[in-house]
């Protein structure tokens, strides 16, 4: 299925393409791993099974424990990417194509695969999760 899974990151709505994302589940349990570096931070145990996850989130508000994007497995296995929250499923025609009004020209973060339009017309970066989450070159 095409499409894209829109989510909250630092207060800004992405969306990732649905082709990359495995399921979605709450980032109940993310034990924190000391010591551990970039980009691989935190460990989740989905379903007796430990994921190794990127922790995006912000720390807006506490309650909300946000939700992960598990990622399709590649060589290395799966992974989480933990974001403040999923907010859609969505298809390709429920995210419009750009028109002129935005100005693209700026400099976008590696990540950004293309910039979209949501039903309430903002902008909305269309990114490489994994590049989003360190792990490829973008």
């Amino acid at each position: 299925m095409s499409g894209y899974v829109t989510f909250m990151m630092g207060g800004r709505e992405m969306a990732g393409r649905l082709t990359d994302v495995r399921e979605v589940a709450r980032a109940v349990g993310v034990e924190p791993l000391p010591g551990a570096r970039a980009p691989v931070t935190a460990l989740l145990t989905l379903r007796g099974h430990p994921l190794p996850l990127v922790d995006l989130r912000t720390e807006a508000d506490a309650r909300d424990v946000g939700d992960v994007l598990v990622l399709v497995a590649d060589a290395d296995g799966m992974l989480g990417l933990a974001v403040d929250g999923v907010l859609a499923v969505l298809t390709p025609d429920e995210l419009s194509p750009l028109d002129d009004t935005y100005p693209t020209s700026r400099a976008l973060p590696s990540y950004v695969l293309e910039v979209r339009r949501n039903a309430r017309g903002e902008p909305v970066f269309v990114v490489s999760l994994r590049a989003l989450a360190g792990l490829v070159p973008a």
